[in-house]
């Protein structure tokens, strides 16, 4: 160890150094700009592609969902059909007791229900079905037809396999 001498004085500190400048609250709104345009450059693409995918598919649910409803509305009329078939031992027709003309069953979803005998010699019910606002749907028929020997229901349909509920898809 190395004694100072009495009196002097101790070696000289390190300069120090600045600290950095702050930016200046216009280089600070520069900043915040850039990083706003960059968000808005990326997200209008984004949503774009998103609607491009989204605004179709909701469509198509509610053509789904159109055909589902009056599917189900036409569930109340099978019974009647079976009732009619069992009592009478033919298919019903519009006009006959308990079935109204075909345009009487007009509402959401159907233009029309025609009862009667198919190509296929069974009964059925036919459904034409409105919806102004989907033409894939729109003008279209969907038929019910009820086995008499082995008494259960089939679905078909002139309407494409994906607007159609599940049990008609076959």
């Amino acid at each position: 160890m190395t004694s100072s001498a009495p009196g002097a004085a101790p070696p000289p500190l390190p300069p120090r150094s600045r600290p950095p400048a702050r930016p200046t609250g216009r280089s600070r709104r520069r900043g915040c700009l850039i990083a706003l345009v960059v968000a808005a450059g990326l997200t209008v693409p984004l949503v774009g592609i998103v609607a491009a995918i989204a605004i179709p598919a909701y469509q198509d649910y509610l053509a789904r969902s159109r055909v589902a409803q009056t599917l189900a509305a036409t569930a109340a009329l099978q019974p009647a059909v079976v009732a009619f078939v069992e009592a009478q031992g033919r298919c019903p027709g519009n006009g006959d007791p308990g079935f109204e003309p075909a345009e009487a069953y007009a509402g959401p979803g159907v233009a029309a229900i025609v009862f009667g005998e198919s190509d296929a010699r069974v009964c059925a019910i036919e459904l034409l079905l409105q919806d102004d606002r989907h033409e894939e749907v729109d003008g279209h028929r969907l038929w019910l037809e009820y086995d008499v020997a082995g008494g259960d229901w089939r679905c078909s349909a002139e309407v494409e396999a994906r607007y159609l509920p599940a049990p008609c898809r076959g």
